[in-house]
């Protein structure tokens, strides 16, 4: 028997944990369903250790926060009073020594402790790749890769467009031509632990040019690494590009060598990751798509809006309203 009121929602980034947040505080069963191992998406936090020289932690996707429009604010400020985030920094130096005026935050003990955070009494399932989702007896399945089959009324998909496309292939939707529009660039990013502290200027982040790196971080600086120095290296969307498929270790060479100036200590372990969808350059424009056919479904994240951790959360926010507001309250 179908719970009333179930949601699947398809992505545990930030705009699905804030859209399942949203629903299960007014009663809705809600199930997520995340293929990576960890939740939050880009709000991604790993460990890297060595014997002699601790373990340091990095964040490796989103580095950073701001906050602009007056409900994400309110939010932003609530995690403050929660001890979940601080302010790391009023501005960040950039490699031609200018310094920007913005307010960038973070987690307190690194970013993906705010998913875990927004994950609390949620049922989350990661690990969990979702192969197809169908419509049958009026409520959705989505299918797995190892073939489990997990049900709602209502289908959320918070994916980067582009994987959200994909799912729905077999359904033959009638799809705005905008939303498959939507396009990423990619990151790649390489995590490292150095010997000593770095030459990273004070508070700990840098804005490069892009010939190989755009930005590099020390996360002990951050706050979050206070036992190691890790470091976080990010590639340009164009180098990302047209070394995506490249030996890892010589893309590891190339950022490692570009960031020496600023490392100023022998890197002693490293890894690599990619991000496929890091930043949505060309978006949506609406928070949300939604549609009535084959059964309720909406899409959100961060293409909708934009890239950034508020137009990820607010895609989520208004996804959640219309959801309630629209299917579940009236009924």
């Amino acid at each position: 028997m179908l719970t009333e009121s179930s949601c699947l929602i398809i992505g545990g980034g930030i705009t699905g944990l804030i859209a399942a947040q949203t629903l299960h505080s007014r009663g809705i069963s809600v199930t997520i369903l995340d293929k990576g191992r960890g939740i939050g998406g880009r709000l991604a936090t790993r460990r890297l250790s060595h014997p002699e020289y601790g373990e340091g932690v990095i964040d490796y996707g989103a580095p950073h926060f701001t906050a602009n429009g007056p409900e994400f604010k309110a939010l932003v400020s609530q995690w403050l009073e929660q001890n979940l985030i601080k302010v790391w920094s009023t501005g960040f130096v950039s490699s031609n020594g200018q310094i920007e005026e913005t307010t960038y935050y973070c987690g307190r003990e690194g970013n993906r402790a705010i998913a875990k955070h927004l994950a609390q009494n949620l049922n989350v399932h990661t690990n969990t790749q979702v192969t197809k989702v169908v419509w049958e007896a009026n409520y959705w399945q989505a299918h797995t890769a190892t073939d489990q089959i997990f049900t709602g009324e209502y289908l959320l998909l918070t994916p980067p467009v582009p994987q959200s496309l994909e799912l729905l292939k077999s359904l033959n939707l009638a799809l705005p031509q905008k939303l498959t529009e939507v396009a990423y660039h990619p990151c790649i990013a390489v995590l490292t632990l150095l010997e000593a502290e770095s030459h990273i200027p004070p508070p700990g982040g840098l804005w490069l040019n892009g010939n190989p790196l755009t930005w590099i971080n020390c996360n002990h600086q951050k706050g979050i690494s206070p036992n190691a120095y890790g470091v976080t290296l990010h590639a340009s969307p164009e180098y990302s590009h047209s070394h995506w498929k490249s030996d890892d270790s010589s893309i590891i060479d190339d950022l490692i060598n570009s960031a020496s100036p600023w490392l100023g200590s022998r890197v002693i372990t490293h890894q690599i990751h990619r991000w496929r969808y890091s930043r949505a350059h060309k978006v949506y424009g609406e928070p949300f798509l939604a549609l009535t056919q084959p059964g309720p479904l909406i899409l959100a994240g961060d293409g909708f809006l934009g890239s950034n951790l508020e137009g990820a959360v607010l895609s989520g926010l208004a996804a959640a309203d219309y959801l309630w507001w629209e299917n579940i309250s009236s009924n």
